[in-house]
């Protein structure tokens, strides 16, 4: 065999190995498609090496013409392997570009094997002779116009490779950069010595298929290295997870994965030995099988908002192991995503600490029993902290309501109202002034209800902007509007099998009363942007300190709205109507803000509290609270100091006097009405504001219309007169 013949049957050879190569390794890695790609198009170097043989060892111009179609087909079967291998190995080809290229590949084929674009006329064959002797065949003719068909197909392979590099190099990928861009010389400049040969002008053999070679080589070097590392990452991911399975065998933690329908994947030794059961029995079980009955429904919250990517910090859930047991677990969970970054599971780590528990109860216990000595040793010292102690303990264990202190007749009717409506399902309206303890009623009626285990939400209706109103109360899907990136449940869902406090209600826009009177009587709702009907079982209480009734006759409250939700009203009185609670409560929270300070105070003087009681306390039991507190914090020994003078406590008779107030025989009702319209005159009629008598007087501005509406005070809307029915 000639140098030229060893030359293609050796070329021939190599690409067959490495096309073989390459469609054995697609079957074993992911990135299938690369490889296929890569071994046709070595098979196309392949082929035309073959006929390139043949060609270049034909005798007549019939067998040169009769091999050149077969040429054309393998040439093209690799241009377009190898651009679609250089777009899916680099991402930066154009499309169009791509998909152009494959079809006037398809079509210099179809040509060549039914007209043969390469020549048009008669063809002469000659023998040439390469610089050490060897002759080969060459054909002569005059170019067909057809030809351009397939020089645009190597034009257009051409623009890919400079196209892919210079995208490359901005992108900074030298490394693909270097092999494509020295694949683009090989080719540029076999591309231009062919035109040129297959005219005749110069006396060697066509060099396409050993510019192909040398870019499959170089790109065979670029698969195989991207192999070798992908191997060797193969290999680090496992190390890692040989550690990671190490760690899981031997940390003391409970650690169990769940996918997104809530089923258990996986558990480690340590949660087989606290639950009870083998991972092999508890995978593919859905875990709420071992939650405690009472905590599912917020078990099942948690679990889904964690599968909405949103997982809660931190909490303690009460476990059921195999043998029927209560263990406290302390679980954290972490969102597990796929390489997409969608949701695909969750991995809960819990600590068991049911014995910290335990040793905390009994602390607490022990705590009490030594607080008990104490208070009975103070009660033996001081009279009146036993007669508070007493009234205290009356409430909690005669009336049940451990977070409510006091002792007036006006706050033991309100607890017997709300004895007689919590155990019902009737809705509750719990009316009174700012600070006078709303929340607190309500939350005593839920603790109170059977509706006590499941969960107590609030809505603070004042607080929430218009446009989210809706979306709050009733949640929202995925796009519905902008930002609205997930799904959302609302506080009615949340609420769902408790109790929902809707506090501030009168402060509810007008366009959303509608839509929670539906609520109300049909217990059914849509989220935003959805059109599922979802049912809900919810008791509502709702909570204002606003007249309902003027708002109704102003338009500004729905009059059906009103009594859905006042079935049962509660009112709430202001302190300065129960001035009897006001030592316990003082005393209460002398102990209570002492005691978080780290000190000690036994004595309230008499003047002290004489003052106490005699302030009206606009902001009502939680004014009083934080007078108390300032107190506390200034108080330098075992006796309580105000830090302060109380609202219009030094200057009080000099304001009375100006006033002429300090008539004999006035009642605190005509006191306080002939101030209040003293000022109202003063402001000219403006209430709230700055400015208005609500500022001026320290209060409210709806404590103040309330105090005007009871003492039967009018301001004119028009003329600004005030009215008094003295």
């Amino acid at each position: 065999m000639t140098p030229l013949s060893i030359t293609c049957v050796a070329t021939a050879a190599i690409c067959l190995v490495v096309g073989l190569q390459h469609l054995v390794l697609a079957l074993r890695v992911e990135g299938r498609k690369l490889q296929i790609l890569f071994a046709i198009a070595a098979f196309g170097v392949a082929g035309d090496a073959i006929f390139e043989r043949r060609i270049l060892s034909a005798t007549s111009a019939g067998e040169y013409l009769a091999g050149m179609p077969w040429t054309a087909l393998f040439i093209c079967i690799t241009i377009v392997a190898l651009s679609w291998y250089i777009a899916l190995r680099t991402g930066l080809v154009r499309q169009w570009l791509l998909w152009l290229v494959t079809v006037l590949a398809a079509a210099t084929v179809i040509l060549d094997f039914t007209v043969a674009i390469a020549f048009s006329g008669p063809v002469e064959l000659r023998q040439a002779a390469l610089p050490w002797g060897e002759p080969f065949a060459q054909a002569i003719g005059d170019a067909s116009p057809l030809r351009v068909v397939g020089d645009l197909v190597m034009i257009g392979f051409l623009v890919i490779l400079i196209d892919a590099t210079v995208r490359l190099v901005r992108r900074g990928d030298k490394r693909t950069a270097n092999l494509i861009g020295g694949s683009l010389v090989v080719y540029a400049l076999s591309l231009f010595m062919i035109i040129p040969v297959d005219m005749g002008l110069l006396p060697l053999p066509s060099l396409h298929t050993f510019a192909f070679l040398v870019i499959v080589a170089g790109m065979s070097w670029d698969l195989s290295d991207d192999l070798i590392r992908a191997s060797q990452l193969s290999r680090e991911v496992l190390a890692n997870e040989r550690r990671w399975h190490q760690l899981l065998d031997n940390v003391q933690l409970l650690v169990v994965g769940l996918d997104r329908e809530g089923r258990i994947t996986s558990m480690n030794p340590f949660a087989e030995q606290i639950s009870g059961y083998a991972a092999a029995e508890m995978v593919g079980r859905n875990y709420l099988e071992f939650v405690s009955e009472n905590e599912r429904r917020e078990v099942r919250s948690a679990v889904e908002f964690g599968l909405l990517g949103d997982p809660q910090q931190e909490n303690e859930r009460i476990l059921v192991t195999r043998q029927d047991e209560r263990k406290c677990v302390r679980w954290r969970s972490v969102v597990l995503r796929d390489s997409d970054g969608k949701v695909e599971g969750l991995l809960s780590v819990g600590a068991d600490v049911t014995e910290r528990r335990e040793s905390e109860k009994d602390l607490r216990r022990t705590s009490a029993d030594l607080e008990r000595t104490v208070a009975e040793l103070e009660l033996l010292r001081n009279r009146l902290e036993e007669e508070n102690v007493y009234l205290r303990e009356e409430i909690r264990t005669e009336h049940g309501f451990a977070n409510i202190v006091g002792g007036s007749d006006a706050l033991l009717y309100v607890l017997h109202k709300v004895r007689q409506v919590a155990p019902s399902e009737t809705s509750v309206l719990v009316l009174g002034e700012t600070g006078v303890g709303k929340e607190l009623i309500a939350r005593t009626i839920h603790s109170e209800s059977p509706r006590s285990n499941g969960p107590f939400v609030v809505v603070n209706c004042a607080a929430l902007p218009p446009n989210l109103i809706e979306s709050e109360l009733f949640g929202h899907e995925k796009g519905a509007f902008t930002g609205a990136e997930r799904q959302r449940r609302g506080r009615f869902e949340l609420a769902d099998g408790g109790t929902l406090l809707l506090d501030e209600i009168g402060e509810l826009p007008l366009e959303m009363q509608p839509e929670l009177l539906r609520v109300l009587q049909d217990g059914q709702m849509e989220r935003v942007g959805g059109s599922e009907t979802i049912v809900v079982n919810v008791r509502v209480i709702a909570a204002t300190n606003r007249d309902l009734n003027t708002d109704m006759e102003a338009g500004r409250f729905r009059e059906d709205l009103f009594y859905r939700i006042a079935v049962y009203p509660i009112t709430v009185p202001p302190l300065r109507d129960r001035r009897d609670d006001i030592p316990i409560l003082v005393q209460h929270f002398v102990q209570h803000f002492a005691r978080r300070r780290g000190t000690r105070i036994d004595q309230v003087p008499a003047e002290v509290m004489r003052r106490l009681q005699a302030y009206d306390w606009p902001g009502n039991v939680r004014e009083l609270q934080n007078v108390v507190e300032r107190a506390v914090l200034t108080s330098t020994d075992e006796v309580l100091r105000l830090a302060e003078p109380l609202k219009n406590d030094s200057n009080g008779k000099v304001a009375t006097r100006e006033a002429g107030l300090d008539v004999p025989g006035l009642t605190l009702d005509e006191v306080e009405r002939r101030y209040i319209v003293q000022v109202l005159e003063t402001t000219r009629g403006q209430v709230s504001g700055a400015g208005g008598a609500a500022e001026i007087l320290g209060l409210h501005a709806n404590t103040l219309r309330y105090r005007m509406k009871k003492l039967g005070i009018a301001v004119g809307r028009k003329t600004s007169t005030i009215s008094s029915d003295l």
